[in-house]
């Protein structure tokens, strides 16, 4: 089977390329960076198959971060198949910087042919290409397309992929160029670089002076006049800070009737089902711990898919490289640098790719460090717990000053974590200083009209790996709670029956009453507490009391480690006490009053507090084992959770009780 591989400078439309012709879904975004391993997919050429490996995007040949040197691994045979062919994705608004990678990979002997993106945005540009004079002088053909809006690229693809395709696979012998590439990639420095790299732009000033015509503009680009305000140094930072809190203001507004849709149809699903099965344990698995379990975590599923799909708005429109580009002087203050930014937003959505995108910055050091501070950023599992949190304690009707409650304090709890990021950064540069020239080049792509089909796609792609990867672990806790919950040792069920009675007909001696609900309620209860469960989350209570956590929250916590959204379904396992009446979670929990206090257990301070001990803690096994590969040892990962609990538990005690100060 033939292998063709797929390369070009980041941002130039390759991964898209990739996608529309192979079918597969890798995310793409207007980040340079994003794609930082080799992707394989397969693609039929006039009945042949052809494999089609996308790989990361590179300026130069000349590799020093590792996803650079992993295109350089493949070109030259090293420790993987060599392609048979490549295929140069140019992104015309820049062709400039496009042909030295062209030269440098036309020299290695490869059969290789191009396509030109971007035409649009060359145009804006006033940049008029001639693609039949750029085919003469690169000698190689050349196809423009749009694989943003082509709806018929698979088809006018075809033939041009399959001529490529079929061209002998080269005969590659020694050259000066492979042995450079060699030398390079194993540490040594050849001479002369820096005059081959000028020579090259000598060559390339006169191939664009014959296929390229700049027109003069007699207007300013829209780039141009919102770049006034979205890279200003100080107006850059407040827009920035007021498109998150309007981001983040969206999960709640928008998400709230699709919440309650799925919140009714699991209580009426729970009801019909307990009303239909016999009284038996099977039901009670179904009714008590798997529909709670799962209800507690498709509930949230609006918002992620609200959440990601705004981010995949301002990622494809070329917001998000702004926020880098703004950030980079505080960046390189603190030990990091502007791409540090790239794989700290992916943190947003999940750390392990996160930690694997900080591969393509150069610095050691600075990529060191930006893996240690990615786990801070508040990823897509804990975006669950803090809209339970705070839906639970704060209402919607609230404000501070002009700004919604909720979303000020999920916009909070998320600056919250970059501020610690922020701070441990700058403690590691102190501890350990970098010795390598720190370099940050970033090109700033222009403005463009968002791709609301491959956004929602995208944003689909992580609600449906949040439930798959979350969801069946989530199912098997449910269940392991759900047995913990329903026994325990010796006679103590029998007990907690017998103590719930008792108290039940001391409350209603007086009246003369008998609720069958109330009394189920109480003993569920006191048999909750006399199980397995409640034996474990009291042995933990010291240690999460001064928190404002009980024995239900420390069970909570202990079944997160595995998935920090385990949280929800924990809690809406232990919370549900009826067969026929799933109410949500949240409401059972405001139904909880402080024995001592008489005022709700699980009020403002716990919320507050326990928000912070999520956006500090180190919960995630996965995320642990992905920093220790990263990295090369398990010292960095257990450090860290050491570290990073310790910082969540102080944080959490202090904003416990200045809650309890402020709002007695």
């Amino acid at each position: 089977m033939k292998r063709i591989a797929l390369l070009g400078n980041p941002n130039c439309g390759k991964t898209t390329l990739f996608n529309r012709l192979t079918g597969l879904q890798q995310h793409t975004s207007n980040l340079p960076g994003t794609t930082v391993e080799a992707h394989h997919g397969e693609i039929q050429i006039q009945g042949e198959t052809v494999e089609l490996v996308d790989l990361p995007g590179i300026y130069s040949l000349y590799a020093e971060s590792d996803d650079e040197k992993l295109v350089v691994q493949h070109l030259l045979g090293i420790g993987v198949s060599k392609p048979d062919a490549l295929l140069l994705v140019l992104d015309s608004s820049n062709l400039r910087r496009n042909l030295l990678l062209q030269q440098q990979l036309q020299e290695l002997g490869y059969p290789m042919a191009a396509v030109a993106t971007m035409q649009d945005s060359a145009k804006r540009r006033g940049l008029l290409l001639d693609i039949s004079k750029l085919e003469q002088q690169l000698d190689m053909p050349i196809m423009a397309i749009n694989p943003r809006s082509d709806r018929k690229l698979g088809d006018s693809m075809s033939e041009f992929v399959s001529t490529l395709a079929k061209r002998p696979a080269p005969i590659l012998a020694p050259n000066d160029s492979a042995e450079k590439l060699q030398a390079f990639f194993y540490g040594e420095k050849p001479k002369g670089l820096s005059m081959e790299t000028l020579l090259r732009y000598n060559r390339i000033e006169s191939i664009l002076s014959v296929c390229q015509e700049q027109r003069a503009l007699g207007w300013k680009s829209i780039t141009v006049k919102l770049d006034r305000w979205f890279v200003h140094p100080i107006a850059g930072f407040a827009a920035f800070f007021a498109i998150m809190m309007v981001l983040f203001q969206g999960v709640f507004s928008m998400a709230e009737l699709p919440m309650t849709w799925i919140e009714n149809g699991f209580s009426q699903a729970a009801s019909t089902i307990g009303h239909w099965l016999p009284d038996h344990i099977l039901s009670s698995l179904l009714t008590d711990g798997l529909l709670p379990g799962l209800a507690g975590v498709v509930v949230f599923v609006p918002q992620i898919f609200i959440l990601f799909f705004l981010i995949g708005l301002l990622e494809d429109s070329g917001y998000m490289v702004r926020a880098s580009f703004i950030t980079d002087r505080l960046m390189r203050k603190i030990g990091l640098n502007g791409r540090s930014v790239i794989p700290l937003v992916g943190g947003f959505a999940c750390a392990i790719p996160a930690m694997m995108a900080t591969r393509s910055i150069r610095n050691r050091t600075e990529r060191l460090a930006t893996i240690l501070v990615v786990p801070l950023m508040s990823c897509s599992a804990r975006l669950p717990v803090y809209v339970l949190l705070i839906s639970l304690a704060i209402p919607a009707q609230h404000f501070i000053g002009p700004i919604p409650a909720q979303s000020f304090v999920m916009t909070a709890a998320y600056f919250a974590g970059i501020f610690v990021a922020l701070i441990m950064a700058a403690l590691f540069k102190a501890i350990h200083p970098s010795r390598e020239r720190s370099e940050f080049i970033l090109e700033l792509p222009a403005y463009q009209k968002p791709r609301l089909q491959t956004v929602a796609q995208q944003a689909w792609l992580k609600c449906r790996s949040f439930l798959q990867e979350a969801g069946s672990v989530i199912l098997l806790i449910s269940v392991v709670l759900w047995a913990l919950s329903s026994w325990g040792p010796g006679d103590s069920m029998k007990q907690a029956e017998q103590r719930a009675q008792a108290v039940f007909a001391a409350q209603n001696a007086s009246q003369g009453t008998a609720d069958a609900e109330q009394l189920e309620q109480l003993t569920n209860s006191y048999r909750l507490e006399a199980s397995y469960a409640g034996h474990l989350g009291h042995a933990i209570e010291p240690a999460i009391a001064p928190l404002g956590y009980d024995w239900k929250t420390g069970i909570a916590l202990i079944s997160s480690f595995a998935a920090r959204e385990v949280f929800v379904g924990t809690m809406s396992t232990l919370f549900q006490s009826s067969d026929d009446n799933l109410s949500g979670i949240r409401a059972r929990m405001q139904q909880e009053v402080d024995a001592k206090t008489g005022k709700p257990k699980y009020g403002l301070a716990y919320a507050l507090s326990l928000i912070v001990f999520y956006a500090f803690a180190l919960q995630c096994i996965s995320t642990m084992a992905v920093m220790k590969k990263e990295t090369g040892t398990w010292s960095w990962p257990i450090s860290l959770f050491v570290l990073y609990g310790a910082i969540a538990w102080v944080g959490a005690y202090g904003v416990y009780h200045l809650s309890i100060s402020l709002f007695p």
